[in-house]
Parts: structure tokens; sequence; C-alpha cells
């Protein structure tokens, strides 16, 4: 059903739409237009969702993939700068003692035990020793960082923290690290504790804090 109506100088179709006794007009073109709009909406809203599916899984992926090479000891994404060739043999760097302290006061946690703000501020002191160029950490990116460490560990301590040291004193190190792959070694650090069974959010936490840390000290 259909009439022509006179709006000012202009005439415009109607639709008519019964509606019990009553007819109720309906312009066309405003109908066509909202119809339109509401397809594209629903068209983009679809798109989004199967993108964003899209990313997470192969985030999980990558993930599941980064956990693998933890588990088969695969070599950590660190490394070292090549020594240059000389007539004398270069002499052995000598490890950081924070290294030892770090590890003896992380293996001090007990799994399911509340960390001591003296444990806290004892890894945080480990952590900015690790640094041993000039550019250190805050102590407020040390202390958060030694924060998501002791909830990762209190939920399930590593059994050996060797690797995750190493990924530590490479970002704390960049100097020392100048070929180490950032992006590589912060989604270690995370394959790390979720191997190690902890929640994805503690082991996303930690991975976190690492790359402010890095950030900081690279800059």
């Amino acid at each position: 059903m259909g009439e022509r109506m006179r709006f000012g100088g202009c005439e415009s179709r109607l639709l008519t739409t019964p509606l019990g006794n009553c007819t109720i007009p309906v312009r066309s073109e405003l109908f066509v237009m909202k119809l339109t709009l509401a397809l594209i909406v629903v068209s983009l809203c679809l798109a989004t969702k199967a993108w964003g599916q899209d990313y997470i899984i192969k985030q999980r992926a990558r993930e599941l993939s980064n956990q693998n090479n933890v588990r088969q000891g695969a070599a950590a994404p660190v490394e070292p700068t090549p020594a240059t060739p000389a007539t004398k043999p270069a002499a052995t760097p000598q490890p950081n003692p924070a290294l030892g302290r770090l590890k003896s006061d992380l293996a001090a946690i007990q799994a399911g035990s509340q960390v001591t703000a003296q444990q806290k501020q004892k890894i945080t002191a480990d952590i900015i020793a690790l640094a041993s160029g000039t550019a250190k950490p805050s102590q407020a990116s040390a202390a958060k960082l030694a924060e998501s460490l002791c909830a990762a560990y209190s939920e399930k301590p590593l059994s050996d923290s060797s690797r995750l040291l190493r990924d530590l004193e490479a970002v704390l190190n960049p100097t020392k690290y100048p070929q180490a792959k950032w992006d590589a070694i912060f989604a270690d650090v995370q394959a790390i504790f979720q191997e190690n069974g902890a929640a994805r959010k503690n082991a996303v936490k930690v991975a976190d804090d690492v790359r402010a840390i890095g950030a900081e000290v690279k800059n």
C-alpha cells in the first residue's frame, strides 16, 4: 500500500502499514536508510567479533609454543655480546653476586605462604643490584616486579630459576646483551610461570612488570 503526499514544494511517496483498523504511514526513504545502517552495524559487530576470536586463538597458540620451549629446555632468547678476537684470552666476567642473592631469596618463598614485607624488600634490593650498569631501575618499578614475583612464587615456586634469572639479567643489563630479543624475553618469562602451573593472569603480570622495568633501564 502506498500513496503520494506533498510536503512543501516536494512530493514524497509514503508506505502505509496496516495495524488493526489503522493505517500507519512510513516514509520509504527513512525506512531504507535505517535498515541500511542497521545492517552495517551488524556486519561490523560480526567482523570485530571474528577478528577478536582469531587474535585470541593465535595468541594462545604462541603462548603454548613458548611454554613448550621452556618444557623442552630450548635456549632462552638471550644472546650476550660475542667476545672480540684478541691475542690474549679475554678474562672471564665475574658473575653478579645479586644473581645468587635473588635466587636464594626467591627460593625461600614457600607455596601458599604469606610473603613478608622484609622478603619483598630483599628481593627489591636484589633486582636493583642486578643492574650492573649505570642505568638502574627505580625503587618503585623494582618493588612492583618483586611484588608480582612473590605472588607467582607463593602460588607455586619454580623448581629451577636459572632460566628466569638469565632473562632478568639480560633485561636489566641491555648494554651487555645488545642482541637480546626483548619481546621474546618477555614472552619467555610468561611461559616460564605458565609452564610451572601459575595462573595466566599472574604470569602475564610478571612479564608486564619485567617489560616495564626493562623500558625504564633502556631509556
